[in-house]
């Protein structure tokens, strides 16, 4: 894996902080928007948010993501994208 251990372990934090945070939103969404999934676009706010937390990782330490950890913030972020389905499904 390209990512720097810092970098990593700092976006899991933080892409389980998001995942925490759309769990305590589900009972609203599905309240509000009752009979739709919105588990895809739920994904892409939390992705949104972690993207550019990403690249502030990074620029903190005065460094560019290569496309390998391009690649693997990518791959880090998809797992969410079930354990956020799964929140939906319950």
């Amino acid at each position: 894996m390209a990512i720097q251990k810092e970098i990593q372990e700092y976006m899991n934090r933080h892409l389980d902080l998001l995942l925490a945070q759309t769990k305590s939103y589900v009972p609203f969404i599905k309240t509000a928007f009752p009979g739709m999934n919105l588990a895809d676009a739920c994904f892409n706010l939390v992705v949104g948010n972690a993207f550019p937390v990403f690249l502030g990782q990074y620029a903190m330490r005065i460094k560019s993501p290569t496309e390998e950890d391009l690649i693997e913030f990518g791959k880090m972020a998809s797992q969410y994208r079930e354990k956020i389905s799964e929140l939906f499904s319950e």
